[in-house]
């Protein structure tokens, strides 16, 4: 069972729109992103961390969800409370 313990909007800070925090089976992961590109379907994005290597920047995972029907139920929940906390209605591009 997944649960959005709380999420914080952010702006101004171009495609990232929030931060969640949830919870899965009292398993409890911090830092989840809600991003949204211009005009695309928003997603859930799993912790982080940046690196350098060869002058380019790139990500690795903290936290991977390899079940596949865990990870559209930890979308579903994400981006339906995010619209929640929002006030209004998924935007078109949802």
């Amino acid at each position: 069972m997944v649960t959005v313990e709380n999420i914080k909007p952010i702006s101004n800070a171009g495609n990232l729109k929030a931060f969640a925090v949830i919870t899965i089976n009292n398993i409890r992961i911090s830092d989840v992103r809600i991003i949204q590109q211009y005009g695309k379907k928003a997603w859930v994005s799993m912790p982080s961390r940046a690196y350098e290597t060869n002058g380019q920047r790139k990500w690795a995972a903290i936290v991977e969800i390899l079940d596949e029907t865990l990870k559209a139920e930890i979308s579903k929940v994400v981006l339906s409370e995010f619209a929640k906390s929002s006030g209004s209605a998924l935007p078109a591009a949802w």
